[in-house]
């Protein structure tokens, strides 16, 4: 079967969630079927890897980049018009054309795009069966970052772009052949959006479980650690909610405890955070493991998003004991107090990372708990022989 990837994301270097998903789906479909892909790229290092992610498929680059004017227009547009501007701003020419040539000239039997964004260049009712691959039910992390953001502006700009993203997605879902999603929340929260969806199947986001080996962590420490990309507005809330509202209170009980915020890009508000005794801002590492290592305990305060967090699957792979709010663990298959700890008010979080950061056997049972359930049940092996199956069926 000949299918053609739309990638919003360029699948290298691995270092978000959404790249981990969208090489390991690319390498899952290629291993099986003949595979194209179309693919934005966002920097020269990304370009430089041209050459490593067509080891698994061939795959055409095209430029996005996103200048404060370009974006000031987009926003204006999406106002006047009523469109989304979070699909406007990734809309380009270039883009369009090499997706219509690609069509042309493959002819493929299938269209798998990888993020809603992606849709806007798809011609529905063609020649060819669309696959919508869903990172996270879009409209609801920008209608939680409305009603939970400390920023004013980003809750006014939030409560205007969630309805028409909403709007968008359910509209593209609808007309989809196939909408894959991360998680069975998703997969509900959009049946209840719009109950007529009945192309919704599931999917979950894999581990490299040969890659992220249980670390040899330095003992008895009290380092609290966190990693995500500290653009992403979710990311950005949730640790400068961690540090005003749950750290103090941690701090207490634990005056020697420190905090590192460890991923790429931190806007302007987390590298402030440096300044602030016990807090170290690393920014980009090549390599999470060596992080990890100096980890008492691992926190995913999360106040909006959606889908399934990579972060979290990494480090119950590597054996760290997770604390996490309920939305940061959503979609996962775990069990509070047996795989990691689940708490959702300050007090509540900052008595779970006391609590994990003085029991020795507590922090041992949670990463080994941790480690077995992403063996079992979330292995790139597991996830990639589900998506092979549901694919299966376009070939009936």
């Amino acid at each position: 079967m000949r299918i053609l990837s739309l990638q919003h994301l360029f699948p290298l270097p691995l270092d978000s969630g959404g790249k981990i998903k969208s090489y390991h789906t690319l390498r899952a479909l290629a291993g099986r079927h003949e595979v194209r892909a179309v693919a934005y790229v966002r920097t020269d290092n990304e370009a430089g890897l041209l050459p490593d992610i067509q080891r698994i498929c061939p795959v055409e680059a095209v430029r996005l980049t996103r200048s404060r004017a370009r974006q000031c227009g987009d926003l204006l547009g999406s106002i006047v018009t009523g469109r989304s501007f979070i699909v406007e701003r990734d809309f380009r020419a270039e883009m369009r054309s090499a997706v219509r040539d690609a069509v042309r000239g493959f002819k493929p039997d299938v269209v798998h795009v990888d993020h809603l964004q992606m849709t806007q260049f798809v011609e529905f009712g063609g020649t060819y069966r669309v696959v919508l691959d869903n990172h996270n039910v879009e409209s609801m992390i920008v209608e939680r970052v409305a009603q939970t953001s400390s920023s004013p502006i980003m809750r006014a700009y939030a409560s205007l772009e969630w309805p028409k993203l909403r709007r968008y997605e359910l509209d593209v879902c609808g007309r989809c052949d196939m909408v894959l999603v991360v998680s069975d929340e998703d997969k509900a929260n959009l049946a209840h959006l719009r109950p007529t969806l009945s192309n919704l199947e599931c999917v979950p986001i894999g581990v490299d479980v040969h890659h992220y080996q249980p670390v040899t962590r330095v003992k008895d420490s009290h380092n609290i650690l966190s990693v995500g990309t500290m653009y992403w507005p979710p990311n950005v809330d949730s640790m400068l909610y961690f540090v005003q509202d749950v750290l103090p209170l941690v701090r207490r009980e634990m005056p020697d405890c420190t905090l590192t915020i460890a991923g790429q890009r931190p806007v302007e508000a987390i590298q402030a955070l440096s300044r602030e005794p016990g807090i170290t801002v690393t920014g980009y590492v090549n390599d999470d493991r060596d992080v990890a290592r100096d980890c008492g305990v691992f926190v995913v305060p999360l106040r909006s998003g959606s889908g399934v967090r990579v972060k979290i699957l990494n480090a119950l792979a590597m054996g760290l004991p997770v604390v996490s709010t309920s939305i940061g663990a959503e979609g996962l298959d775990v069990v509070n107090g047996e795989h990691l700890m689940i708490a959702d008010t300050p007090q509540a979080f900052a008595g779970a990372v006391v609590q994990v950061l003085r029991d020795r056997d507590l922090s041992h049972a949670l990463g080994a708990n941790g480690r077995k359930l992403v063996c079992a049940k979330y292995s790139w092996e597991r996830v990639g022989e589900r998506l092979l199956a549901l694919f299966d069926r376009f070939q009936t």
